[in-house]
């Protein structure tokens, strides 16, 4: 197993992430999508907006055009979790046809902590340094124990296949790594998520690094829609639209029709005379002299258009 390379970056105490090559990015998205119009029609929209309505309506197969290949080196334990994300490409370091190395992942005291008694697959609570002493003492002791060993059967000859079965899952492994975008990105969705374990939440971290580098408007529109957006059941809209008062929602509405307008005329400057009739025609409902003191207040922010009118479409249906 290699050491940690310079273009890498480090997560656990030995581990890596290191982004080998790459194919595509935010331009072989919109290339994807643009082909499904096909030969001789109009660019849409501009790559980021499109990128956008891609991913706020979970049209998925375009983030699949772009490809990432990682070299990585975690402690098995990891590993295992790492793999139930059967979308992947993988070429792992055998332990049948190679020796193993003497490396094992020794957990930072930081990062010892009580089982939760909230949840079964989690940690919490803070740990006295005695057992945190002894904790790292018999990661250290079992380590050094099943490495000498495996040595030992390893020497007296041994096969490898059988004699790897004496190592314990703290022992380092690496692979090469070969995923599309959209499925890299639902597992950085899940093993970034703060109740993951934390030991292949770095890892999972160290990724989306590359992807943020690669796909920046891909990456972006996933913060928005699948990390930080919330979707509504059929019974939580239901609840909305017997508890939400109709006042709120046309207030809402009002401030989106000055949004599109705003950004309307962002895209495409209109004279001063144009304006006040570009708002009416958005639904705006405020008259020409209130319209004034709003939009000269510059505190009106520009948007999306194609977004704007689809929350103003789900606003509409919300209403008594």
């Amino acid at each position: 197993m290699s050491k940690i390379p310079e273009d890498a970056i480090k997560c656990l105490d030995k581990g890596f992430v290191r982004l080998v090559d790459s194919m595509g990015g935010d331009n072989a998205i919109v290339q994807a999508a643009r082909v499904s119009y096909g030969k001789g029609t109009s660019k849409v929209s501009q790559d980021r907006g499109l990128i956008r309505y891609l991913m706020r309506h979970r049209h998925t197969t375009p983030f699949e055009m772009v490809e990432f290949k990682f070299h990585c080196k975690m402690p098995i334990f990891v590993a295992r979790q790492w793999v139930r994300h059967r979308t992947a490409n993988i070429n792992e370091y055998s332990l049948r046809y190679s020796e193993a190395r003497d490396e094992f992942y020794l957990p930072n005291p930081d990062h010892i902590q009580f089982q939760s008694a909230l949840n079964k697959q989690g940690r919490m609570g803070e740990v006295s340094d005695q057992l945190k002493h002894k904790v790292h003492k018999y990661f250290k002791e079992i380590s050094d124990r099943s490495f000498e060993i495996y040595s030992e059967l390893n020497n007296d000859g041994v096969a490898r296949e059988l004699a790897r079965a004496i190592l314990p899952v703290n022992l380092y492994t690496e692979w090469y790594w070969k995923n599309d975008l959209h499925n890299l990105l639902h597992f950085i969705g899940l093993r970034s998520d703060s109740h993951a374990q934390y030991e292949i939440r770095v890892f999972s971290d160290a990724m989306a690094e590359s992807v943020k580098a690669v796909a920046p408007f891909a990456w972006e529109a996933y913060q928005d829609y699948a990390v930080s957006g919330l979707r509504f059941s059929r019974i939580e809209q239901s609840i909305l639209e017997k508890q939400l008062p109709n006042r709120v929602v046309d207030d809402i509405l009002e401030d989106i029709a000055y949004q599109i307008t705003a950004t309307l005329h962002v895209n495409k400057p209109r004279s001063e005379s144009d304006i006040y009739p570009l708002y009416k025609k958005q639904g705006g409902l405020d008259s020409e002299e209130d319209f004034r003191l709003k939009w000269d207040s510059g505190e009106i922010q520009s948007g999306n258009v194609r977004e704007l009118r689809e929350f103003k479409e789900k606003l509409f249906s919300l209403k008594n």
